[in-house]
């Protein structure tokens, strides 16, 4: 959306109308239709079928008792049941998966089929609301606050993954400050410069790295390529992705503050980690917190194995991101790193390992966590444009394994 001329209508009409025109009662409900008006000139009819759903995610919370108890006992005991969790999940597959399977089977491949804007972050936020309202941990609120939070166009198409609860603080306390203009617009150009120069610049430099290949191409070329030039491309992919992601995100977080909102960061140095746990701290993480809260923590609760659950869970974030085996293998990867992580802090703790603890093991951590990361990326780089088998052959370039 931020390629178009009425996104940044909105933006610039959009906090002007909410802090001097409309009164304090006003601003959530207007800011819930604006985003929504907004959303539905790209996607009319996603949004229209998305906003029926939470409609009656947010009433069947408050069916009136008295209306529950005139309804026969077996309805009773179905809405007693976690039913709104199981109907916001099948939507999620059904809109996102399914098509993408229909489209292997007809042969189209998952690349032609369009998923409904903004389903992954719509389902995964509205997922935590089922959860976290069932348990009764949200403060009272109405509709406006709802459809606002969950419909926020800034943060619609890819996040960050707000958390409500988080929302409600940040709505409370917003009051007009001309800090709110600074941090905001700060913010937004900070993101278009990642977004537009830093990573234009990226992908400049893919292209000499790669003799205007790419990463694709070196992965399919008849002549292999050798280990640095596989490493630096794959480097400056992952890096893309950063620049790209995290621009988004800053772009999202800094619209989101010209409304007095402070949205939850995304992105924190991720190429600094010193361990790959400490890299899921740093990047997407407004989701690793939501698959650490949903998945991990319900894993464990089921398996009471830490190895299991965290490999389960990566595998999901895997497929979260496409029914593909690109990013399953992913996943996969990402899950049997930290599992090996598991292992190693075992070790680390019998034979009282204190290297990794030094300015120069926290130097060698960080190049052993971003080189497996890197190495991972493999997989991903590759979604939509060649085989798995060619991220193998990746890999095996990267270590001269390649003849």
């Amino acid at each position: 959306m931020i390629h178009t001329g009425i996104w940044w209508l909105f933006l610039g009409l959009g906090p002007l109308v909410y802090w001097l025109v409309l009164p304090l009662g006003w601003r959530m409900p207007a800011l819930a239709l604006s985003s929504l008006a907004l959303l539905g000139v790209f996607a009319f009819w996603d949004v229209t079928l998305m906003l029926g759903l939470a409609l009656g995610v947010f009433y069947a919370f408050r069916l009136p008792p008295a209306f529950t108890a005139t309804l026969p006992p077996p309805l009773r005991a179905l809405l007693e049941r976690p039913w709104l969790f199981w109907a916001v999940f099948l939507y999620f597959v059904w809109a996102k998966y399914l098509p993408a399977m229909m489209g292997m089977m007809s042969g189209d491949g998952v690349a032609a089929v369009a998923v409904p804007l903004g389903i992954s972050y719509f389902s995964f936020k509205l997922l935590h609301y089922v959860i976290e309202q069932r348990r009764g941990n949200f403060p009272p609120h109405g509709l406006a606050d709802f459809a606002a939070w969950l419909f926020l166009a800034p943060i619609f198409t890819a996040g960050p993954i707000e958390r409500f609860e988080h929302f409600l603080r940040e709505r409370q306390i917003a009051r007009f400050d001309w800090a709110f203009v600074h941090e905001g617009v700060l913010r937004i150009v900070q993101g278009l410069v990642k977004k537009f120069v830093l990573g234009w610049l990226t992908l400049e430099l893919i292209d000499r790295v790669t003799n205007k290949g790419g990463v694709v191409g070196l992965a399919l070329a008849d002549t292999p390529a050798g280990p640095l030039v596989v490493w630096a491309a794959l480097f400056l992919a992952l890096a893309y992705v950063y620049f790209d992601f995290s621009g988004y995100s800053d772009i999202a977080i800094g619209s989101s503050r010209l409304f007095g909102l402070r949205i939850m960061e995304n992105f924190n140095l991720p190429f600094l980690a010193t361990n790959l746990q400490n890299f899921w701290q740093r990047w997407h993480m407004t989701l690793a917190h939501w698959c650490r809260s949903y998945i991990y923590m319900t894993m464990i609760g089921f398996t009471r194995n830490p190895y299991a659950a965290v490999f389960v869970t990566f595998t999901l974030m895997g497929l979260w991101h496409s029914a593909s085996p690109h990013w399953v293998l992913w996943g996969m990867w990402h899950g049997a790193g930290l599992m090996w992580l598991l292992v190693w802090g075992q070790w680390v703790r019998r034979y009282k390992i204190s290297f990794f603890k030094t300015p120069a093991g926290a130097v060698v951590g960080c190049a052993l966590t971003l080189g497996y990361v890197v190495l991972g990326s493999s997989f991903t780089v590759l979604h939509g444009h060649a085989p798995i088998g060619a991220a193998f052959r990746l890999m095996g370039m990267a270590f001269g394994l390649v003849g």
